[in-house]
């Protein structure tokens, strides 16, 4: 890491507000169909960017230099001037969003970090217990939560090792496209929540559908369902329950 190179790539997602200060790029053309089997790198990487962030939008092909380095165990690009970002005028293929269905192991997530994602299959409200701070939801993928492993075996056990091996494979987080911490302060606190509204408590156990595309991230020791801009109130019909 602390290598300096120079990439292009289209813009799947962005946010200039929100704390993330970046935007996700990937590699013309690739994405759409693909499995384990027949993919084992990502296309895509985050370009952090507070020089730049703002002038780029989805769609965009762009070329960036800057320096690659692990935040957080996240692969990033630093770009530090605006000088080091090019908007390219010549044709390239759109990015295909990947069709990502939970379980899903932890080599084929990495395979697809900060890459376009379609979530699919059936998804469920696993846990709520960050909304009211960070602003994220815990999901399972299937029609039921995920298990507490002491609830169901002794620790150690095999029956609790499967537990946590299967939570592992089902769960994943959907996160706000944000970095605030809703409990920070009297500011913090008087935004309103994403995902939340009286009329929709968001509850353990209901159903999640999604209406738009995701970007895969990874931040905080989990992986999380980032959407494509930080979602303010207008926009949080990101997915739906």
């Amino acid at each position: 890491m602390g290598t300096s190179v120079t990439t292009r790539g289209k813009v799947t997602a962005t946010f200039p507000t929100g704390g993330f200060a970046g935007y996700y790029i990937q590699t013309p053309g690739t994405g759409g169909d693909l499995t384990p089997a027949n993919h084992t790198a990502s296309d895509a990487v985050f370009v952090y960017s507070a020089a730049t962030a703002g002038s780029v939008q989805a769609g965009d092909y762009v070329e960036v230099s800057g320096t690659v380095s692990e935040y957080f165990d996240m692969t990033q690009v630093t770009v530090a001037a605006a000088a080091d970002m090019k908007k390219l005028t010549e044709a390239a293929p759109e990015v295909k969003a990947t069709g990502f269905a939970l379980p899903a192991e932890e080599a084929f997530r990495e395979s697809l970090e900060g890459m376009l994602l379609t979530p699919q299959g059936p998804m469920t409200v696993s846990d709520n217990y960050s909304l009211n701070q960070y602003g994220e939801i815990g999901l399972a993928g299937g029609t039921t939560p995920l298990e507490q492993p002491t609830a169901v075996a002794e620790f150690g056990s095999a029956t609790y090792t499967a537990t946590v091996a299967a939570n592992a494979a089902r769960g994943i987080k959907l996160d706000d496209g944000a970095t605030t911490n809703f409990l920070k302060d009297s500011t913090t606190k008087a935004e309103v929540l994403p995902y939340l509204t009286a009329a929709d408590p968001v509850r353990v156990g209901v159903p999640v559908s999604f209406k738009t595309d995701v970007v895969l991230s990874y931040a905080n020791g989990a992986w999380k369902f980032q959407p494509l801009t930080h979602l303010t109130p207008p926009t949080r019909s990101q997915s739906s329950r």
